[in-house]
């Protein structure tokens, strides 16, 4: 399609795919407990479930199980007063390289560029980092105790995860 000036415009195409809709979700677990999206993925391909041609070290049962051995610790540090907040720089630099990693590893694992993966799988965690924020502090003003929010977030964590995941495969 031309422009005023004559130049040819590009055109930009978004084609959802499994990677899509997979980079979203753990994005946004990954901007719930950083850790969580990232041992959930190297689980995926340690089991077979996904290919990471990229990212070879991912199916390792070391680093699986080091990933995860992380994720028990950040929920279980999760749960104690002496955590940020999720959006202070440090804690959502975090999550977001989270995001964008699972994001890269997924349209990576369909052949697409993994640069857009990056990205979309940060902006996710970015989203829900703010949610996830916004409502625990709603629970807390609603008088429910931060422990059990918490608790509470781990179990959606797990479950989406797993789902996600498994719907994938």
């Amino acid at each position: 399609m031309p422009s005023l000036f004559g130049r040819r415009r590009s055109r930009v195409e978004f084609k959802v795919t499994p990677a899509t809709l997979t980079t979203l979700g753990l994005g946004a677990i990954a901007g719930l407990r950083s850790m969580s999206a990232p041992a959930l993925l190297a689980r995926s391909v340690q089991r077979g479930d996904l290919h990471a041609p990229d990212l070879p070290v991912l199916g390792s049962p070391k680093i699986s199980g080091l990933l995860t051995l992380l994720a028990v610790g950040e929920m279980i540090a999760d749960k104690t007063p002496f955590i940020p907040a999720r959006t202070s720089a440090p804690a959502l630099i975090g999550r977001l390289l989270s995001g964008a990693l699972v994001g890269a590893t997924l349209f990576a694992s369909e052949g697409r560029h993994g640069n857009s993966g990056a990205v979309l799988g940060a902006l996710s965690a970015l989203a829900a980092a703010y949610a996830g924020e916004g409502l625990r502090l709603a629970g807390a003003r609603k008088g429910i105790p931060d422990p059990v929010l918490a608790t509470l977030e781990d179990r959606l964590v797990l479950t989406l995860g797993r789902r996600i995941l498994l719907k994938r495969s």
